[in-house]
């Protein structure tokens, strides 16, 4: 394997703990959002103006590319705010371990799409073959969740648009760093982030459901939800991070592929709450459900056995 080559194949340990902390993210978002933070709009305002702390990192950006370049990684930024909105709306709609393997699973059957027929984004045959194994057991983990949970209403409506959106936004941000440096992309796309969701304070209602759940927030916040709110934080930053650094390596649909990962996590988080606080973040789990899982992990396992060779 020639250093070049080793380089790129980095994208997925990268990968896995990117998801790995997305996980932790995800779950603390869902126990937020259903006891103690206010809307999903309010939340991405939030999560999003904490993007601008990217600026810090301008020293370091040496290269931001043509024009063509830079405006895809404004709307890469754009993008992903949005779809963070979607999510978060998702999660308070649903578990989250619904929204979390849907949403997951959408983003890369749409960069697929999006990336190949727009902008050439191709995988080798042996990629190929990962990316539906590792989809497949994605499913199979997920299918109690097709079966019984889903319903295919606003909720769901709401988890399509997060997973085309982040999609569209890891699409846009591979096509930025074929001008830019790592760096510099992550600089445009995050800044774009936080200008983007400061906009919402130029509407009335917005801008007074924003300070006003601010307000309400510093009365009804409690120790441990400020412990969740900096670890879920901290985890998304270094998450995103990881994923742009991946995204940057290898095509973006394969790196999205490694979702279920994610939900692995979700699922152990789950079982270790069960007990001591079954109604935490509402997942129902028995014991062919947990079958069903197990499966779905193994063939999960096998899609990144195969990627690695």
């Amino acid at each position: 394997m020639s250093a070049l080559s080793a380089i790129h194949n980095l994208f997925l340990p990268i990968s896995v703990l990117a998801y790995t902390l997305n996980a932790g993210s995800i779950t603390i978002d869902k126990i937020l959002i259903k006891h103690s933070l206010p809307k999903p709009i309010v939340y991405t305002f939030y999560v999003n103006v904490l993007q601008l702390a990217a600026l810090l990192l301008l020293p370091w950006a040496k290269n931001f590319g043509a024009p063509r370049e830079m405006v895809m990684a404004v709307f890469s930024g754009i993008a992903a705010a949005l779809a963070l909105q979607a999510m978060y709306t998702s999660l308070q709609k649903n578990e989250a371990s619904v929204v979390g393997p849907i949403v997951g699973m959408l983003n890369p059957f749409f960069a697929l799409i999006i990336g190949s027929f727009l902008f050439h984004q191709l995988l080798t045959p042996d990629q190929y073959t990962g990316f539906f194994v590792l989809l497949s057991g994605s499913a199979i983990l997920t299918a109690n969740i097709w079966f019984s949970k889903l319903r295919f209403d606003d909720r769901f409506n709401w988890m399509i648009l997060s997973g085309l959106l982040f999609a569209v936004s890891y699409v846009l941000l591979a096509e930025a760093y074929k001008g830019m440096d790592f760096i510099s992309g992550l600089v445009a796309a995050r800044v774009s982030s936080g200008l983007f969701v400061l906009t919402f304070l130029l509407w009335p209602s917005l801008r007074q459901n924003i300070f006003a759940s601010r307000k309400k927030d510093r009365e009804v916040s409690t120790k441990t939800s400020a412990i969740l709110l900096f670890s879920g934080q901290t985890m998304g930053a270094v998450q995103g991070l990881l994923i742009s650094f991946a995204i940057s390596l290898a095509n973006p649909a394969l790196v999205n592929s490694l979702f279920g990962v994610q939900y692995i996590v979700i699922i152990t988080v789950a079982l270790a709450l069960a007990k001591k606080r079954p109604g935490l973040l509402d997942e129902t789990l028995t014991k062919n459900v947990i079958a069903l899982k197990t499966a779905g992990a193994l063939i999960i396992s096998l899609g990144l056995f195969l990627l690695t060779k």
